[in-house]
């Protein structure tokens, strides 16, 4: 069984059910479902998508769709001369997770690294995948450093 990993636009991945994985993952890690209901913008992203800020990564198993990396990719507004990567969402399904996930993520980096990229941040949950471990747990072995806290507040 064979792994690829290409960036691929958003209406082939919502052709191929992207959709589906995507529910999968909100049901796994959202926490505020009862009151924020999942709703892509899909017009929003795929003028993202036109405009180069938004780059999918689709990871594949014998062609088949099993997980996704989001990047935003542009200059940081405080470093305008050094492009960054910020992380929208990643998810591998649960049936597919181990090595595919450092697959994911070590090569979305190799193809941000190649875009000209300096910097990649993700923003991950506290949630635990599969009960064990987050996905800050994997970027810290994948040499990432945990640099900042998010804080958030339903009103």
């Amino acid at each position: 069984m064979t792994l690829s990993l290409a960036w691929e636009p958003i209406d082939r991945l919502l052709d191929e059910g992207v959709e589906d994985l995507l529910f999968k993952h909100w049901q796994e890690v959202a926490r505020d479902r009862g009151r924020i209901p999942l709703d892509p913008d899909w017009d929003k992203a795929r003028q993202l998508e036109r405009d180069k800020i938004l780059w999918t990564a689709a990871l594949r198993r014998d062609g088949r769709l099993i997980g996704y990396n989001s990047m935003c990719v542009h200059p940081h507004i405080h470093y305008r001369t050094t492009l960054h990567a910020v992380n929208d969402v990643v998810y591998v399904d649960p049936a597919e997770r181990g090595s595919a996930g450092v697959r994911l993520v070590k090569g979305t980096e190799a193809m941000l690294k190649n875009m000209g990229v300096v910097k990649v941040i993700y923003h991950t949950k506290l949630t635990q995948i599969g009960g064990k471990h987050t996905v800050g747990d994997l970027l810290s072995v994948l040499g990432y450093t945990h640099f900042e806290n998010l804080y958030c507040k339903l009103l």
